[in-house]
């Protein structure tokens, strides 16, 4: 969503504990984390990724990847005028967060790759075109408890759902869909957050 600024999902997720009035926030902050996911996932946004380039050393015929690293684009000697790129065979392939490649020990290599946008805490970023469909997915979810539980009109509930819908379908436009291993690789960044449910971190 090009010209779209990008804003952090905790942002999005403290806007709505306040909204709503979340008692407990500390809890639920991070169930709406996890919402925020499943919104952006049901989106189908591809702008939830960044492009970088890490230089990596190759020792024993591999290096470690960067941490926010998705999917390779190209890998490329940057030693090369030309600057040539390596062909993506049989020789080169991604094992426990390393990337092997049959290359000299000490070789520099460049990877160009795609990144899941992050802020400064590591939570993802989303287009702040998302933040309404985002906003109202976390609220028709939080609010299903209330439903299920009885203590909620149905008739409030179905406007939550139409208002997500509607939402959602604003916030596609343009976007493209990711691939399955790209969607199986953001899911497990957004899990890997679970860690961050301690203490140290401050919520708003």
């Amino acid at each position: 969503m090009k010209g779209n600024p990008r804003i952090s999902v905790k942002q999005v997720v403290a806007a709505v504990i306040r909204n709503l009035g979340v008692q407990d926030a500390a809890r639920e902050f991070h169930n709406f984390v996890e919402w925020a996911f499943e919104a952006e996932k049901k989106i189908g946004s591809y702008t939830t990724f960044d492009k970088k380039i890490a230089s990596l050393t190759v020792t024993s015929k591999k290096t470690l990847l960067p941490s926010d690293f998705l999917n390779i684009i190209e890998i490329k000697n940057p030693s090369d005028i030309a600057g040539s790129s390596y062909d993506q065979g049989t020789n080169i392939y991604i094992s426990g967060g390393y990337l092997n490649i049959d290359v000299t020990d000490g070789t520099t290599i460049d990877v160009h790759y795609d990144a899941i946008s992050t802020d400064e805490e590591g939570y993802p970023t989303i287009s702040s075109a998302h933040e309404d469909a985002i906003a109202s997915y976390i609220m028709y979810k939080y609010k299903g408890r209330e439903y299920y539980n009885q203590k909620l009109p149905r008739y409030v509930y179905q406007d939550l759902k139409q208002e997500w819908s509607f939402q959602c379908a604003q916030a596609r436009g343009k976007d493209n869909m990711p691939t399955k291993q790209q969607w199986r690789s953001i899911s497990n960044y957004w899990n890997n957050l679970k860690p961050h449910r301690d203490s140290t971190r401050t919520l708003f």
